[in-house]
């Protein structure tokens, strides 16, 4: 007896369900496996560190120099000097260092790309009291009480933040000239054995996107002591003020 063909093709599909059926439980665990795996990866991810702070934002270190306002005049051969818009008495600064402890971070004379390491500043240089320096084209008589020492920046860098407790940096100088009541102009160098490195020990704070200035104040005249036809520059000088800004 030959059977309805009817019948044995649903009998066929009756059997594709059912081995489909079979299926469907393996891949279904596979995808939720796979989806464990990228969650638990990415919490992972999420909570790794390299483990290396960032660095702090550097400070600007400035350093500064002027003359002692009541050092005022030297005598030279019976003469007493007083001011003119001529006197030069430069010193050269550089191989600038801020110090903490043995380490140390090396300072430059602006803080551009270019490191420059030395500058010079002339520690006779006046400016009248509103600030406006005095040049060689003023002709009012120029005295302690119309005028000042004029402030020189040397050295400014940037510098890692911190507590810092020692300034190096060498100062020489090789000329001092000055215009009344006469004309002199002497050499001068630094006293037998001594270095041209000067410190300055103290305590130095830096923070971070901030400026710290350090002034330091200099006699010029009670620097030098007569020696043949030179004098003996012995840089009296101190820390007169730090500022942080």
């Amino acid at each position: 007896m030959i059977g309805h063909p009817g019948a044995g093709i649903a009998a066929g599909l009756r059997t594709v369900r059912h081995v489909s059926g079979q299926r469907d439980p393996p891949m279904r665990s596979t995808i939720i496996s796979i989806l464990l795996l990228l969650i638990l990866a990415s919490v992972v991810f999420l909570g790794c560190t390299t483990g290396v702070e960032p660095s702090p934002s550097p400070g600007l270190l400035r350093v500064a120099i002027k003359g002692v306002e009541t050092d005022t005049s030297i005598v030279i051969l019976g003469d007493s000097s007083q001011f003119s818009r001529w006197d030069n008495f430069y010193v050269f600064v550089g191989q600038g260092r801020i110090y903490k402890g043995d380490n140390y971070s090396a300072i430059y004379a602006n803080a551009s790309s270019d490191r420059k390491t030395t500058d010079t500043a002339n520690i006779l240089g006046r400016e009248w009291l509103n600030g406006t320096p005095i040049t060689t084209a003023d002709t009012t008589t120029i005295t302690p009480q119309n005028s000042r020492y004029r402030q020189y920046v040397v050295f400014e860098s940037n510098v890692p933040p911190g507590t810092y407790d020692r300034l190096y940096f060498g100062l020489t100088a090789n000329v001092m000239e000055i215009f009344i009541p006469k004309h002199y102009r002497n050499p001068v160098q630094l006293p037998p054995g001594e270095i041209p490195g000067i410190d300055f020990t103290g305590t130095f704070t830096v923070e971070q996107d901030r400026v710290t200035q350090i002034n330091l104040e200099i006699y010029p005249f009670e620097s030098l002591t007569r020696y043949k036809d030179s004098y003996y520059f012995s840089r009296k000088m101190y820390v007169a003020s730090v500022q942080v800004q």
